[in-house]
């Protein structure tokens, strides 16, 4: 139990530092070569989805065969959990400001915690609550949230930036319970290639409606543009980065709570202000440098105090009814 207790926080160690390698490729695309964001969630979707169906078609042809009920359930996460899921967040971004996105979107551990109780039975801890409150903090810290010219908030704002937690939350809750009998491979395969189909769509409605960050561009394939830089740059981020922190995480699912998972994957931000540092020139101010602490603290606050601790029987059979009605959807 406690090697694959391990394995879990390894590999989600991991998906945080893969997934915070992101960040500066979508800077620069978004700054350099004035890529919409949608845009950009759009093709790292497709591509993933489209490199993985290939992939799977010739090496293991059998990891694309699924049941109704599966695919279900799978177009179902990935429409909202993929998709609507990065439409949010460029929202959340353009009402909030970046900093203020972040943390709203670090709120998922607190809905995969509460849903975990409520669709698995999962108690909730007394450590596991204070990690969550020490790294929701050290969040906003870090991203400045302190600083009046930073904190931008509206009702709007708030709603969609909750939203954008709770639709990842939705990602960590199914995929924790459907990797224990299907491959991570053919989850990420269907949900990327379900969000895409979502993401693409609300580009078409956007652009209708003149509410994008396109300009006069309305083809999404020319909202990238016509030389290969900012193509290749898609290219790595969806098959380096993005599939890898998302396979990694799921994975992590099979040895590992998504409740605890999701605390841990927090490292994400801390690591994404660093490499900001350090390619970018971009300078740390005292409070962020506390928010750091703090949320290295929390990742390792849950495991130090045990809250990892194993399931009694009580819990299991709660589980077993979470799964069932998980099950139906």
């Amino acid at each position: 139990m406690q090697d694959k207790t391990r394995t879990g926080y390894v590999l989600t160690v991991i998906a945080a530092i893969i997934w915070a390698s992101t960040s500066p490729g979508i800077k620069y695309l978004l700054e350099t070569h004035h890529v919409p964001a949608l845009a950009i969630a759009f093709w790292r979707d497709a591509i993933i989805a489209l490199a993985c169906l290939i992939a799977l078609a010739v090496l293991r042809p059998g990891l694309l065969r699924v049941s109704w009920r599966e695919l279900r359930g799978l177009a179902l996460i990935g429409a909202i959990s993929i998709g609507v899921y990065h439409a949010l967040w460029v929202l959340s971004i353009l009402l909030n400001g970046a900093s203020i996105a972040v943390v709203m979107i670090y709120t998922f551990p607190t809905f995969v915690t509460v849903g975990a109780w409520l669709l698995f039975g999962e108690r909730i801890r007394w450590p596991q609550v204070l990690a969550l409150a020490i790294a929701l903090f050290g969040c906003a810290l870090l991203v400045r949230a302190y600083d009046p010219a930073v904190l931008r908030v509206s009702w709007l704002g708030t709603l969609v930036g909750l939203a954008t937690g709770m639709a990842h939350a939705g990602y960590v809750l199914y995929s924790q319970r459907s990797v224990q009998n299907t491959s991570p491979w053919t989850s990420l395969t269907y949900t990327m290639l379900f969000g895409a189909l979502v993401l693409l769509l609300l580009w078409f409605a956007s652009t209708a409606l003149g509410i994008t960050d396109a300009g006069q561009t309305t083809n999404i394939v020319q909202a990238v543009g016509s030389t290969a830089t900012p193509w290749l740059i898609l290219a790595f981020l969806a098959l380096g980065p993005t599939l890898g922190g998302y396979a990694l995480f799921t994975m992590a699912l099979r040895y590992l709570p998504g409740r605890i998972a999701s605390i841990v994957v927090m490292l994400e931000a801390p690591v994404s202000v660093l490499l900001a540092v350090a390619l970018l020139g971009e300078r740390l101010e005292w409070p962020q440098i506390l928010g750091i602490g703090l949320i290295l603290s929390a990742t390792v606050l849950p495991r130090l105090l045990a809250a990892d601790a194993p399931i009694t029987a009580p819990d299991q059979a709660e589980q077993a009814e979470g799964r069932a009605a998980l099950a139906d959807v």
